[in-house]
């Protein structure tokens, strides 16, 4: 039986690698063959003689210092195009916004497919499956509403000319390849959950991941230092199937709550959180293993033994920055099941209201004012509590006003949860009770009230790909650390920085408390901000009656005028927290220092590798790292990416 053993561990060892390999997709790669003499899809295989700095202008090896857009005689000819096409086996699409068919005047109109288009896209599904349309389109000019009542005509602004609809390797080393050569601006939409024009640019080739689809389970893989359960994750996976193929597995991963994000997009580029953040660390935590196209067209396998500079940096530090993910060696952990418990309160105008008021038809709570913050002080307090448990919290505190959530309240309002990972029903309960004690005292009594619930949930309970609804916004946010509780003075400061931002500014705040310390993420050595690793609440401020949906009819100044106003609250809550940062897939695309912000202390090294692996400036997304070294030219003052992208 002993001399049986190297055997059966051999082929353990093989089984593991089998299912560890790449999907059949990834194996269709870029050839010298397939280049044969057409230079525009050809590797780099030197580096500019010019080196790139960011404080430094330079000009590109062709003499300029734009990209060059449709607008520039050096734009590819219609020939070019149809060769570039050949070689892409007809998978390149030029781009008809989403919203031409609402258009009367356009040649796509359609009457039945605008209002099928205008009722799919009000929520966020309905979005990610357009090639170049995302959640946020503000950031593209407005170029082409969706309604079926439009203004004006329908034209591309901001979004890409044309698109690689990407279903291989190929088809994304070719799309990067006749970028750098014809120094044509690359962007990459993976969902289009892209709140800063991340996704989008005037004048660009777009690379659209969408198509880029498998997961594989990988019971015992071995490899980045870690050994244990994996899984293998396509580039264009979204939030939903990720939780449909742990349901089918019976697992766990850490993925976004959003059933439309894509996983292997900002969500493991740039930090990610989820239900899990406090148990099982941030989803930049959880990577293994990458297989990326860098900018000079190469397929590589990033892990701790190969292109180790890419591995930290491509583990939180910045997304369409380094290269371009086709698939990743996630973690993966046993089944969970989530206690949740979900509760609201409103706080009453009336200086004079009796409180506390329990509707008999509905359970709704409504307290005065002063007991409103008390309670919504304490739910900040016990945050700390949940998140040293491996739970986080969530919530929406509204004003009176606020149209963030629906018709406007008329009342302060706290919708409010805990989720509490790996705990029973009952070990739950009695964990919350000491908080439902003192919210009573407080004079809101919560147990007493129908809508507040307790629930148990499976983690990986199937989701459907619909998303949430879709709306536009301009907002801002802060991470709190942990000496903000520790300090009493310090606490209180915080409770009434944010009740100034809720009653004073007439914002809606979405705090979400987590802590996804180094130890909980499991000593990862990667890029996420360091803040992160000090952080007990990721607070965001909404202005829900921004007026960036409007940015095609109303002037700059009001828009920016709102823009500053927004800015000057959330000043407050950066002068709370010096130091920390704030999580920049949900942060303002204007955010004062934003390498400090963004990046902390990793930010110099980050920057170091882009300039190495990247010193053509192939990849450009706004506030990542070597953003400095480029600008978009907009006449208009707004930060759009309407204009050519240019060095500066």
């Amino acid at each position: 039986m002993l001399t049986k053993l190297p055997v059966l561990l051999l082929l353990l060892a093989f089984q593991c690698f089998v299912s560890a390999v790449n999907f059949a997709w990834e194996e269709t790669q870029l050839t010298k063959d397939d280049i044969g003499t057409f230079t525009s899809i050809a590797f780099a295989d030197t580096a500019p003689s010019v080196p790139v700095d960011s404080n430094v202008k330079i000009a590109t090896s062709s003499g300029r210092e734009c990209k060059v857009g449709p607008w520039d005689a050096a734009w590819p000819t219609e020939a070019e195009w149809a060769a570039f096409n050949t070689s892409l086996d007809g998978a390149l699409i030029k781009t008809v916004p989403q919203g031409a068919v609402c258009y009367p005047n356009d040649p796509h109109y359609d009457e039945a497919a605008c209002a099928a288009v205008v009722q799919a896209t009000g929520h966020s599904g309905g979005v990610v499956v357009d090639p170049s349309n995302i959640v946020q389109p503000w950031t593209a000019g407005e170029p082409c509403n969706i309604t079926e009542a439009p203004i004006g005509n329908c034209s591309l602004g901001g979004f890409p000319v044309y698109i690689v609809n990407a279903t291989t390797v190929k088809h994304v080393q070719l799309g990067v390849n006749f970028a750098r050569n014809k120094e044509i601006r690359l962007v990459v939409k993976n969902t289009g959950h892209d709140f800063a024009g991340r996704s989008v640019g005037a004048g660009a080739l777009s690379v659209w991941l969408h198509n880029l689809q498998g997961q594989k389970f990988i019971p015992d893989f071995s490899g980045s230092n870690y050994r244990g359960p994996a899984a293998r994750i396509a580039g264009g996976t979204q939030g939903w199937q990720v939780y449909n193929f742990m349901a089918d597995n019976n697992i766990s991963i850490v993925a976004p709550g959003e059933s439309t994000v894509a996983f292997l997009g900002g969500f493991t580029a740039v930090g990610g959180h989820s239900s899990l953040t406090s148990y099982h660390g941030m989803g930049s935590d959880q990577t293994l293993q990458l297989q990326v196209v860098t900018a000079d067209g190469r397929f590589l396998q990033v892990d701790t033994d190969n292109n180790t500079d890419l591995f930290f940096a491509m583990r939180g530090g910045g997304g369409s920055t380094y290269g371009i993910v086709t698939s990743a060696i996630i973690k993966a952990f046993p089944p969970l099941t989530l206690q949740t418990a979900q509760f609201v309160w409103s706080g009453s105008l009336d200086a004079n209201f009796s409180s506390p008021n329990i509707d008999p038809s509905t359970g709704a709570i409504t307290v005065d004012k002063e007991a409103f913050w008390s309670g919504v002080r304490e739910w900040i307090q016990f945050s700390r509590s949940v998140s040293s448990a491996g739970g986080i919290g969530f919530s929406y505190i509204e004003p009176p006003s606020s149209t963030f959530m629906g018709p406007a309240p008329g009342l302060f309002q706290m919708t409010g949860k805990f989720i509490l990972p790996g705990q029973t029903l009952e070990d739950a309960t009695a964990f919350l009770e000491p908080f439902f004690s003192t919210m009573t005292q407080l004079g809101v009594p919560l147990t007493q009230s129908n809508t507040t619930t307790i629930t148990s949930q499976a983690y990986n309970t199937r989701r459907t790909g619909q998303g949430d609804p879709v709306g536009q916004n301009r907002f801002s946010s802060r991470l709190f650390p942990r000496t903000n509780w520790e300090d009493p003075a310090l606490f209180n400061a915080t409770v009434q920085s944010i009740r100034a931002v809720v009653e004073d500014g007439g914002y809606t705040v979405n705090a979400i408390p987590y802590a996804p310390t180094e130890e909980v993420a499991g000593f990862p050595n990667n890029s996420v901000n360091p803040a992160f690793r000090e952080t007990l609440m990721h607070a965001i401020a909404f202005d829900s009656a921004s007026p960036v949906k409007d940015s095609r009819v109303l002037p700059e100044k009001v828009v920016n005028a709102a823009h500053a106003r927004l800015d000057s609250f959330v000043d407050t809550w950066r002068k709370l927290t010096p130091g920390s940062g704030a999580y920049m897939n949900e942060a303002d695309m204007q955010e004062p220092e934003w390498q400090q912000s963004f990046f902390g202390d990793h930010y110099p090294r980050l920057l170091h590798i882009k300039r190495q692996r990247d010193p053509w400036g192939v990849f450009w997304a706004p506030t990542t790292p070597g953003t400095e070294a480029w600008e978009v030219v907009v006449a208009d003052g707004l930060p759009l990416q309407t204009g050519p992208l240019c060095r500066t």
